[in-house]
């Protein structure tokens, strides 16, 4: 059988086993290997001679055991260069390359044989290697001789990887095939079929790929590989090296590129037809065109071709593909015509196939005199060369087609047309001022309605209701006139009104207000009930009487309508006459103003103490405010004890007030107030706060004299 896959070659050196006594150097190392050298000692004139005349085992020695390892030179096993260094007188060949071999009477150890060494006047025998070539790699049959093998029996077998690639050649050892066990561990004895060879049993390994020994990369072994496919087969080597055999050192075959390299491996170099090649023409005279097929060739072929191919006459420089078409009765262009339209020296000829002497624009022809007929005329600008009655310079008729040929059909203003308007926002009527005279409606003039005010909004045309929204809905140029107030909704106690374009609160029931401006809850606050009656002004502000000091309080509640100065409150505020000096003599006089509920504070307060003119305004915006005495405090200067426990210089010249008791007459003393009558009337005004959004809640205001502390 061919071998098909390229075995791993195994490690010898665990299937040697021999005695100490077998060998002259007991300590030596076991040699293993696959290539064998012997060289002969000095007594000997002839080289090696391959007999086995051994067993298996060596019988002087009573069985094999494996040496120990070297220990000092010519031993067995140890590194040699020459037989001279060696005990027993020969280097021998082994796997991890020249070493000290022993000689033998009968056998060897396992893998090994005992065989004839020197000439036949000098009978020695020597322990070689029994598979010396085996994995070698080889070129012939002749590199896989051994030592002790017939000549031809070991053969040079090509190994096919798995992508069907010719890997290399490599060296099988002869076995038998009926007998187990006749290779070493690692190989078995495969039956290998040879071109024009008997079928022979040879050692190979049972997987993987041979490897290299020692000894094979020391002479840097090769063997050829192959790379095959579509494109051909290209050769390489594989070399062994420390890192075992390299990788096939060539590409797989390409197609063949003009680039100066045999791509497909066929021996030749940018032969006809390869990739990149250029078609060159025969060209005879010399214009630059040539005549018939050509040929695709990588080279230019020089003076006598061109480039170009489709020359009709290679023996007139001017006929050619680019030469210029003459009225000559000759094919100057090479075109496969005679003076056609366009030649030098022709004239511009338009068809006129209806005969009104206009021709068809679009049916020229620059015609050689031979080639002119009668219904070829000098005059263009007929549009419908079928029909008589259309050409320049007639009227245009609304009728479907363009009459006068100047490019529009039942163009505006047309015998017969109609005013039609631009409808943009498709209500059925156009701006009165974008309308045309057309034949019919187009796209854009589609509508024969006109008085649109406003062409974007659909609900804005003459025949439109008006609303209360600020826009003109019928176009009769008044904006929410007539119905507008109509589409107002009703009103809770009041009427609408439509104002700015917006429906609003036109007048309100007696008593109601819209407080807060919006119109879906109507005239929403119902005023409070002295609402026209009193209190609308200071003139009419409510009298509440007069308020003693000793603790006097009213509660009002209110709220100020739209239009309202405010609400207007007048109380005389009474300073009962005080004791000066007397022992407990106070000035209880204070009035005090304030808001017990303001909704939102949206309510302020301003109080004024005598009238309502300006300058008797004591406050103004206020929520809480009043008026008291004005209390006296120590004089001025560093501040006592007595006057001040802080005992610190007052920080300014306002001395701090002293309460209300006690008091004294005149200006006071210092730590009393004045006991004076500060009897006076005082007005309230309650209005709203500027700038909030009102609403109808209603206010509840405290007024008091002496109730409270100043």
């Amino acid at each position: 059988m061919t071998i098909s896959v390229r075995p791993h070659i195994a490690t010898f050196a665990a299937l040697f086993v021999l005695t100490a006594a077998a060998f002259a150097c007991s300590e030596a190392t076991k040699p293993s290997g696959t290539d064998v050298f012997a060289y002969p000692t000095s007594d000997a004139s002839d080289s090696a001679v391959a007999e086995d005349v051994t067993g298996e085992d060596d019988a002087d020695v009573g069985g094999v055991v494996e040496p120990e390892p070297c220990e000092s030179d010519g031993m067995w096993g140890c590194a040699c260069k020459s037989n001279d260094e060696c005990l027993a007188g020969y280097c021998v060949e082994a796997e991890q390359g020249l070493v000290c071999s022993r000689k033998c009477i009968e056998t060897c150890p396992k893998d090994w044989k005992c065989v004839q060494a020197g000439d036949t006047s000098d009978l020695a025998y020597v322990c070689v290697p029994k598979y010396t070539t085996l994995c070698r790699p080889c070129s012939d049959h002749g590199d896989c001789g051994q030592v002790g093998v017939d000549k031809g029996t070991n053969k040079c077998i090509e190994h096919i990887g798995a992508k069907g690639f010719v890997d290399g050649s490599f060296c099988g050892i002869a076995c038998d095939i009926e007998e187990a066990g006749d290779c070493p561990s690692g190989f078995n004895c495969l039956t290998v079929s040879l071109p024009g060879e008997a079928t022979v049993g040879q050692c190979f390994p049972e997987s993987g790929e041979c490897t290299c020994s020692a000894s094979e990369v020391a002479q840097k072994l090769s063997t050829s590989c192959e790379r095959s496919n579509e494109f051909g087969t290209c050769a390489g080597t594989r070399t062994c090296t420390v890192d075992g055999l390299t990788l096939c050192n060539v590409q797989a075959p390409e197609v063949e590129v003009c680039d100066g390299e045999d791509n497909d491996c066929d021996g030749l170099t940018d032969e006809n037809d390869a990739v990149g090649c250029k078609v060159w023409y025969p060209d005879n005279d010399g214009d630059g065109f040539g005549i018939g097929e050509g040929g695709c060739q990588c080279a230019n072929p020089g003076l006598g071709y061109a480039p170009i191919g489709g020359d009709c006459n290679d023996i007139v420089m001017a006929i050619n593909p680019t030469g210029a078409e003459l009225c000559d009765d000759l094919d100057n262009n090479c075109n496969g015509e005679t003076d056609e339209a366009g030649s030098a020296g022709c004239s511009v000829f338009y068809k006129d196939k209806d005969g009104d002497k206009f021709g068809d624009p679009d049916d020229s022809a620059c015609m050689c005199p031979s080639k002119k007929t009668a219904d070829w005329i000098t005059e263009a600008g007929d549009c419908d060369d079928t029909v008589f009655e259309i050409k320049p310079g007639v009227p245009e008729v609304c009728n479907g087609h363009d009459d006068d040929c100047d490019g529009k059909t039942d163009d505006e203003n047309a015998q017969g047309c109609t005013l039609w308007y631009i409808d943009g926002d498709f209500d059925g009527y156009g701006p009165t001022e974008l309308g045309k005279c057309l034949c019919a409606a187009d796209l854009l003039y589609s509508v024969d309605k006109p008085g649109d005010c406003d062409d974007t909004k659909t609900d804005v045309h003459p025949t439109q209701i008006e609303v209360c929204d600020g826009v003109d809905e019928d176009c009769n140029g008044i904006t929410d006139d007539g119905a507008a107030v109509k589409s107002c909704p009703a009103l809770p106690n009041g009427g609408a009104a439509c104002q700015g374009g917006k429906c609003v609160a036109g007048n309100c029931a007696p008593g109601y207000f819209d407080v807060d401006g919006n119109y879906d809850n109507g005239c929403e606050c119902a005023a409070d009930g002295w609402y026209g009656k009193s209190g609308g002004t200071c003139e009419q502000a409510q009298d509440l009487g007069a308020f003693g000091e000793a603790g006097s309080k009213d509660i009002k509640s209110g709220n100020v309508m739209p239009g309202e100065d405010g609400d207007w409150f007048r109380f005389d505020a009474v300073d009962t006459p005080d004791n000066p000096g007397a022992a407990g003599a106070c000035d209880n006089f204070h009035v005090r103003v304030r808001f017990l509920i303001n909704p939102g504070d949206q309510f302020v307060i301003d109080l004024y103490r005598g009238s309502c003119a300006g300058a008797a305004q004591i406050c103004k915006g206020e929520v809480d405010t009043g008026w008291t005495v004005k209390f006296y405090g120590p004089p001025f200067g560093p501040a006592t004890a007595a006057a001040n426990p802080k005992g610190k210089d007052l920080p300014s010249p306002e001395p701090p007030p002293a309460g209300e008791c006690k008091c004294a007459g005149g200006e006071g003393l210092p730590g009393m107030n004045t006991c004076s009558d500060n009897s006076a009337p005082f007005f309230v005004r309650v209005s709203r706060k500027a700038g909030l959004v009102p609403t109808c809640d209603f206010y509840q205001l405290e007024i008091t004299n002496g109730v409270y502390s100043p």
